[in-house]
């Protein structure tokens, strides 16, 4: 039995916001703290039947919420969905590039280019196909809010995630280029890089073969992206870095790649984990997903 929240605020009152990926993870709980802030919300991934499940949860408090099953590495589904949302309710005023995959694994991997191939199909492909789709609509507009996901291995890479960082530095560019070439228009662009999350994407990896930075981590809550997301969009940053350690890292390896090498390597080790803030007592595979 769902258990209805009430609406909170009305900051996106009445806002058509867009969200890939969000069947699960942060991609539903960004989908609920928008229906919760008064905005018609539409719901994008591939699995139906989960869509209907997220759905459900807002229309307890909020009836403005549209369901579009989508695979957003295709191409024409994706301008399909864009043209659906168009019909439905006229105009799209914020749209949040979540959905992605994962590879975890060693560059020097039998499988690594294909792996990497699928990674970059949906978390980079269909981030390009659905701006790209949605950008002359807000162009007409004059107005509109593209926020993409990234990670925090999106500027810093660590071990067995060459695939995956790739896949992360690829948006980053992407979405670096686009804010520069709207720059002066009604149309914003931002970018969030979350570290380590509680949600399913790694929960195919053994501990064992996890990236070594994040064996000695903390996953950060799907409610504190969420959040970050939101207010994001609401006041118009360019950048997100959630939490605020991985500045710490980022800063060091701006200064020397070693400094930023060591301190990736050290990340591994509970005791340094827990001075740094990022460890506190419960590890990725130690959650249910």
């Amino acid at each position: 039995m769902i258990k209805c929240k009430e609406a909170k605020k009305s900051n996106f009152k009445d806002k058509v916001v867009i969200i890939t990926g969000a069947s699960s993870g942060i991609g539903r709980t960004t989908a609920l703290e928008f229906a919760r802030e008064g905005a018609k919300t539409v719901l994008v991934s591939r699995p139906a039947d989960k869509l209907g499940g997220v759905a459900d949860e807002i229309r307890c408090f909020n009836p403005n919420v549209l369901v579009v099953p989508t695979d957003v590495s295709d191409a024409g589904q994706v301008h399909q969905m864009v043209k659906t949302v168009l019909s439905e309710f006229g105009r799209i005023d914020v749209l949040f590039n979540n959905a992605g995959s994962s590879y975890v694994g060693r560059v020097e991997d039998e499988n690594f280019i294909e792996n990497v191939k699928k990674i970059m199909d949906v978390d980079y492909f269909g981030t390009v196909y659905t701006t790209k789709e949605v950008l002359p609509v807000m162009q007409k507009q004059a107005s509109g809010h593209i926020m993409n996901m990234s990670s925090v291995v999106g500027k810093k890479a660590f071990p067995h995630f060459g695939g995956y960082s790739s896949a992360m530095h690829a948006i980053s560019a992407f979405t670096d280029s686009l804010r520069q070439e709207l720059s002066g228009s009604e149309i914003n662009v931002s970018i969030i890089h979350p570290t380590l999350t509680q949600t399913s994407l790694l929960e195919h990896v053994r501990p064992e073969d996890m990236p070594p930075p994040f064996r000695g981590m903390t996953p950060i809550s799907v409610e504190l992206v969420a959040k970050a997301v939101v207010n994001g969009v609401y006041y118009n940053q360019a950048r997100i870095i959630v939490p605020f350690q991985p500045r710490l890292l980022l800063l060091a390896d701006s200064i020397s790649p070693h400094i930023g090498d060591l301190i990736v390597k050290l990340l591994s080790n509970k005791v340094f984990s827990r001075l740094f803030g990022t460890y506190r007592g419960k590890l990725y595979h130690e959650y249910k997903y």
